[in-house]
């Protein structure tokens, strides 16, 4: 016949002892006494038990802080820990928690509450066998467990104060980038390191920030995205390689090292959420042999960190879906036509010259009435990547409605623009769109105004040329550009 498993009793009440050992030695389990948490300390280091049923209020030592050290030693972190209260509500039963209690039942249970809660928590486990945290010898005094006690609180004050710096990024910081980097440098402060990574994924759209001191080499960059693709492959982050963007944020001079060469990884914390692997964040390093930092505080840092990065990431998504065509990924009508009223008047106060673009796909009914609508989206979405290649990263290129799309192009004048019209024209009309044939081809027409300083018109007239222009490139003959030339003033 087998051992019956032990339970520690622990309560400064003789009279709930003796209930406890009565309700639970006749279900078949051996029962040991201790009157307070320091008793019980110095029980388990005769002999561990299976299981620890605690009083929270005892004199000297309390459950909870019993139940503290009991968890941070690794020979007994696993030994379940009921508490009693005697609140039916208040906080008692959060601080329960916290300690890594398993159960926090009332002090005036039933025997069958009792009883059914120490049978769950052994069900499928063996009794321990008989031996203590250190066989032979004494245990600690009171002044020992007291100390430990104390270098375990100064731990939780330490994460705690890191935590609560943590949030205050989150809290004082109003863009993503910059919230970003001030946590690298908060992060950098605690954990020495040289380059970040992080990967946020909401399953559909993706994005890898890299983070890298001010003046880093172009070896330690690569080396950074290379490092957080590898490890986003490895962690099994969902992402598709045409909806996923590259970051690359500017951090600060960095004080740790000097090296410019390849990156290593110090720490990494892949991010779930259920099944899911939604991010990860790591840290790298360039020094020689720089050490890998691990444990419970560090996963528990990076995982409070990511939680600050993502509400930022997701904000600045929410905010980019209110102004972007969900097709096409361009800036939609709306927002188009708000920067473009604060452009003109810029452009008006600083007697600078614009031109607006307007495109139009040819025929795209028969696109849509021969190979149907997914292809029509998908030509509209291709459409839009040539675009972004086209134009400047200063261009404000949108989708105006259907298959018609605008672009502002900020101190340009009419030649240059009829420049860029005409290469955007070619680039369409060479480029096979996506489609169950190959020979799916598309052609654009262009229409081309701009607004010269001094001029009396608003932008919605300059728009408007530019439609005109459009329509005169439709009646042309289409895959054409035309230019509506502004008078002078």
């Amino acid at each position: 016949m087998s051992d019956p498993f032990r339970v520690l009793l622990v309560d400064d009440s003789e009279t709930v002892s003796g209930m406890l050992s009565y309700i639970l030695e006749s279900e078949g389990y051996a029962t040991e006494t201790a009157g307070d948490g320091m008793e019980a300390l110095r029980a388990m280091f005769r002999r561990v038990p299976d299981l620890v049923l605690m009083a929270i209020r005892m004199p000297r030592l309390d459950g909870i802080q019993a139940c503290r050290l009991i968890k941070s030693e690794d020979a007994t972190c696993d030994v379940p820990v009921v508490l009693l209260t005697s609140q039916e509500l208040g906080s008692e039963r959060i601080h329960a928690a916290r300690a890594g209690a398993e159960r926090c039942l009332l002090r005036d249970s039933s025997p069958q509450e009792i009883s059914s809660t120490v049978r769950e928590l052994l069900e499928g486990k063996v009794p321990r066998p008989p031996k203590g945290l250190s066989p032979g010898g004494a245990a600690p005094d009171d002044l020992e467990f007291h100390m430990r006690l104390n270098s375990l609180l100064e731990d939780r004050l330490f994460e705690a104060t890191i935590a609560n710096e943590i949030s205050r990024v989150g809290r004082e910081v109003d863009d993503f980038e910059s919230t970003v980097r001030a946590m690298f440098r908060l992060l950098r402060d605690i954990v020495p390191h040289e380059s970040m990574g992080v990967v946020f994924s909401d399953g559909v759209l993706s994005e890898c920030v890299i983070v890298v001191p001010d003046g880093a080499g172009e070896e330690a960059r690569a080396s950074a995205r290379e490092l957080t693709g590898r490890l986003r492959e490895e962690s099994g982050v969902p992402y598709s390689a045409d909806r996923t963007v590259w970051t690359e944020v500017a951090g600060a001079a960095s004080p740790v090292s000097e090296a410019t060469g390849p990156m290593m990884p110090l720490a990494v914390r892949p991010i779930r959420s259920g099944e899911m692997v939604k991010g990860l964040l790591a840290l790298y390093s360039g020094a020689p042999e720089a050490p890998a930092i691990g444990g419970f505080h560090t996963e528990t840092l990076l995982q409070h960190a990511f939680m600050v990065l993502e509400n930022s990431w997701l904000y600045r998504q929410i905010a980019r879906m209110s102004v972007t065509d969900g097709l096409t990924g361009l800036t939609n009508v709306r927002h188009f036509r708000e920067t473009m009223r604060m452009e003109h008047a810029r452009a008006k106060r600083h007697n600078d010259p614009y031109t607006i673009l307007m495109v139009d796909i040819d025929h795209f009914k028969k696109v849509n009435d021969v190979y149907g609508h997914p292809v029509g989206d998908t030509v509209l979405r291709e459409l839009g990547t040539v675009l972004r290649d086209i134009v400047r990263a200063t261009d404000l290129p949108a989708r105006y409605g259907g298959e018609e799309f605008i672009v502002f192009l900020p101190q340009t004048r009419l030649p240059e623009a009829a420049i860029v019209g005409e290469r955007l024209r070619k680039a369409v009309e060479r480029k096979p769109f996506a489609a169950p044939s190959p020979l799916l081809r598309c052609t654009v027409s262009v229409g081309i105004a701009d607004y010269l300083p001094g001029g009396g018109e608003g932008e919605r007239e300059v728009i408007a040329r530019a439609d005109q222009a459009l329509y005169e490139a439709k009646r042309g003959g289409r895959n054409r550009v035309v230019c509506y030339e502004a008078k002078e003033a």
